[in-house]
């Protein structure tokens, strides 16, 4: 997992959209409202096959296999529509603003999810929240050298 374009894609979010969005699930102060947090809720979810191995004349061999992640995005803010609003701003990036931004770090959507009410009760007044999850489609690669050649083969002698 490319966690260095994760934190691209977030960056130019809030570039894009003014909306401040930090990491879910830290010890960290939290910004003031309104605010998104992100959480990698699914790191690795297989893709169908085993992947593909491909083997080059300098003696490597190429392991790439397909796989696909889930970000869950929340919208915090001091009141309902806020949240609403801000969650289809972000909601509107994935679907259309940062397609490109997103192929250029070679990750691809799979779909964007419907924006849904989050809101939590806490003791005696409301966390106003609204999110959605995207899950992102990528390739992971690893290559190993080969120690090993058979240079000739002797058959039936």
């Amino acid at each position: 997992m490319n966690l260095l374009a994760i934190k691209e894609i977030i960056a130019q979010i809030k570039r894009d959209t003014g909306l401040q969005i930090v990491k879910a699930n830290t010890t960290a102060p939290q910004p003031p409202l309104p605010y998104g947090v992100y959480n990698i809720t699914s790191p690795f979810i297989k893709d169908r096959g085993k992947g593909s191995i491909t083997q080059s004349p300098d003696g490597t061999e190429k392991r790439t296999e397909q796989y696909r992640f889930t970000i869950s995005f929340n919208i915090f803010a001091v009141d309902n529509e806020t949240t609403i609003e801000l969650a289809h701003k972000v909601h509107q990036w994935f679907l259309f603003l940062g397609q490109e931004f997103i192929q250029d770090r070679n990750m691809a959507i799979v779909s964007v999810g419907n924006i849904e009410n989050r809101t939590t009760f806490l003791i005696d007044n409301y966390e106003y929240k609204h999110g959605f999850d995207v899950i992102f489609r990528a390739t992971d690669e690893q290559v190993r050298h080969i120690n090993e050649t058979i240079e000739t083969v002797n058959i039936g002698g």
